[in-house]
């Protein structure tokens, strides 16, 4: 599990390009911010050095002692090869929340449209980026949790009513069902005239009080359910941006009547004089406390879980006089109430969304990472941290408010904490994990990639609980553009009354198998125990084409051991087992391990290839011992003869004779 101190949770990742630099932070209450400058029209500053900022943590100046500056918007940047591994303080994560309360079918229609420009056009291969509902009635949502995966963004923002997600990290997901979204906003005028008109102008002012203490209701628990759901993205790592897609609510439900409104301003100043104080609605004049209250304490858990919302007004430009009604108060003062309690803005007035959005992420595109070491306080204890910044005149400096130690996870911040470490490659070692992904091609577009995972029993027993071990595991396979083409979910639960002795003696061994296209992908593997202790791995893959010439990694035949064998549900009989030695299925060794002096046994499978045409290259020099020749495929034997005490890999090079076009791979070993 991550460390408790939020500190902790984003500890240097920056480093992770330096090896010694990382365990070296791993070990302090290490402290990293990420900041945005702009100018005073909202364009980022760019070029900043570390010399330009000062940190104040604490009341005291801290040393910067690491300095990252991020261009979003530059080649570099938005190539894929950057995506990973990065340092997870600078990723910019944007959570698409769609307002169901506060706003009318045609105004969310328009949010779609925007959120889809969004995603496809301002939106970087760096960028992490979720979609959520908000319902004051049936609360706060995630659709999908930040993810790179642009088919499931988009499925989502289709149908952000219905949208479900089959996956259980919210990476992934598809619409299944309806859920009805909530009414608007309502009101009413009265006046005061004759006796008649009077009783007539009382019952229209209850039966407003009434609608507006309905309406107060709904803005309260919209205000508790956004603390809530920033609460629940304390843990996740950098400055997160909820995007509020919304109509937004009348303020006076929140600060009460504004000066401008003489007309109830007179009634009840007439109210005053002739005693009438039950015609004075005390919520409406003066603002609603309780409402107010919620409205502080969402802004405080924005602050402290490093996340700004952003308001998107979506109903476009507001006429305030029409033809026939004359004045009509249609403001949209509420989204400022939201947006400026967290340090966010409001975009407005505007009948193109879709160029808001891109104003808005062209404001975020340049990050500064500031890191510094601070000293280690009380559990729950909050430190704030200003950043102040020279040389720029009027610049709008944006940044975490401070960090504070975590107490445990809820359901979702599990899973959107599990999510972060696929997406972010962020090391979790609590489970030692071991892992071998292979393409074999197959007759069809997509070709088998068998994945074997080896979870280590100890790590099991020491995590379970009530003599029962729970393990989800999770496997997602990313091309280059950051989709999730396939994906592996399954839940194991053993009782160590009955597998104990074989847990103990080595662990278990899973095994699934994925369908890919040809490309470039990157297979994530994470195991999680019942008390969020984790185990993950990243194998890089190349699936070659149907014809083109491929060899998969030396397989080390696995020795006999004590290990519970079990394969994923979501494997159908018609997927063959492709591990095969005359005929026969074997079990490839994940962790080749091999004894000083005693010979071993690998195969290579090449495709495409005639035996005769190849030239090997083996290090180190290996003896070959047959060779089976199938429609496209040959399996060669080797035998590992010699090799010196400090032998990490083995690697394996083929050509066609007489050229130098050349196909490498390699498998890491051990030996004992």
């Amino acid at each position: 599990m991550r460390p408790v101190i939020l500190s902790l949770l984003i500890l240097s990742f920056s480093a992770i390009l330096n090896a010694q630099t990382f365990e070296e932070k791993l070990t302090v209450n290490y402290v990293e911010i990420p900041v945005t400058v702009t100018t005073r029209d909202g364009n980022p500053v760019r070029g900043l050095t570390r010399e330009s900022f000062e940190v104040v943590e604490g009341g005291q100046r801290r040393e910067i002692e690491s300095f990252e500056a991020i261009d979003f918007a530059s080649a570099t940047e938005r190539s894929p090869r950057a995506v990973s591994p990065l340092n997870p303080s600078a990723r910019r994560n944007f959570l698409l929340v769609f307002d169901l309360s506060f706003a009318n079918p045609g105004s969310i229609g328009r949010a779609q449209i925007a959120a889809r420009d969004f995603v496809t056009r301002s939106v970087g291969d760096r960028d992490r980026v979720g979609v959520a509902t908000l319902d004051a009635e049936r609360g706060f949502r995630f659709l999908t949790a930040f993810t790179t995966d642009r088919n499931a963004l988009m499925a989502a923002i289709a149908d952000p009513h219905r949208f479900r997600a089959f996956d259980p990290l919210l990476i992934a997901g598809q619409p299944l069902e309806q859920v009805t979204p909530a009414s608007g906003d309502a009101g009413s005028l009265g006046g005061r005239g004759d006796p008649a008109m009077e009783i007539a102008a009382d019952f229209a002012r209850m039966e407003r009080a009434q609608q507006d203490a309905a309406q107060r209701l709904r803005v309260r628990r919209q205000l508790e359910t956004l603390g809530a759901a920033a609460r629940s993205l304390q843990r996740l790592a950098g400055r997160k941006h909820v995007v509020l897609l919304s109509e937004g609510f009348s303020a006076r439900l929140v600060q009460g009547r504004s000066a401008a409104e003489s007309r109830e301003q007179h009634d009840e100043n007439a109210a005053l004089q002739y005693g009438e104080v039950w015609k004075v609605d005390s919520d409406a004049r003066f603002g609603s406390t309780s409402a107010q209250t919620s409205l502080a304490m969402m802004a405080t858990q924005f602050r402290r879980s490093d996340v700004v919302l952003h308001a998107i007004d979506i109903q476009g430009v507001r006429v305030r006089n029409e033809v026939r009604g004359g004045a009509n108060a249609n403001s949209n003062d509420g989204l400022f109430l939201l947006a400026n309690a967290t340090g966010g803005t409001v975009f407005q007035n505007s009948n193109d969304i879709g160029a808001e959005l891109e104003r808005f992420s062209r404001q975020h595109e340049v990050v500064y990472v500031l890191g510094f070491r601070a000293p280690a306080g009380q559990a729950g204890e909050f430190r704030d941290v200003r950043v102040r910044i020279a040389g720029v005149q009027g610049a709008r400096v944006q940044h975490r408010s401070g960090y504070y130690a975590q107490g445990g996870e809820t359901d979702l911040e599990r899973s959107l904490s599990a999510a972060e470490v696929i997406l972010n490659d962020i090391p979790q070692d609590e489970i030692a994990l071991a892992s071998l992904v292979a393409a074999f091609p197959s007759d069809d577009s997509a070709a088998i990639v068998p994945v074997i995972l080896e979870i280590s029993g100890p790590d099991l027993i020491r995590h379970a609980r009530g003599g029962v071990t729970t393990t989800d595991i999770f496997v997602y396979a990313f091309d280059s553009d950051g989709l999730v083409r396939g994906s592996i979910h399954q839940r194991l639960r053993m009782d160590l009354a009955k597998t104990g002795d074989q847990l103990a003696g080595g662990g278990v061994r899973f095994y699934g198998t994925l369908r890919l296209p040809p490309g470039q992908y990157a297979v994530k593997s994470l195991v999680s125990s019942s008390d969020e202790k984790r185990g993950f791995r990243r194998d890089d893959l190349t699936v070659p084409a149907i014809d083109e010439i491929a060899i998969v990694q030396p397989l080390f035949f696995e020795e006999a051991g004590h290990w519970i064998m079990v394969k994923a549900t979501s494997d159908t009989a018609g997927t063959p087992y492709p591990f095969l030695h005359e005929g026969e299925p074997f079990i490839p060794a994940v962790r080749p391990s091999l004894r000083r002096g005693e010979p071993r046994l690998f195969t290579v499978f090449v495709y495409n290839s005639d035996a005769e045409e190849l030239e090997w290259e083996i290090t180190p020099a290996a003896k070959p011992v047959s060779v089976k020749t199938e429609e496209f495929m040959s399996r060669y034997l080797f035998a590992l003869e010699s090799f010196s005490p400090d032998l990490e890999r083995v690697d394996v090079t083929i050509r066609k004779k007489g050229s130098s076009d050349a196909r490498s791979t390699g498998t890491a070993v051990e030996v004992r």
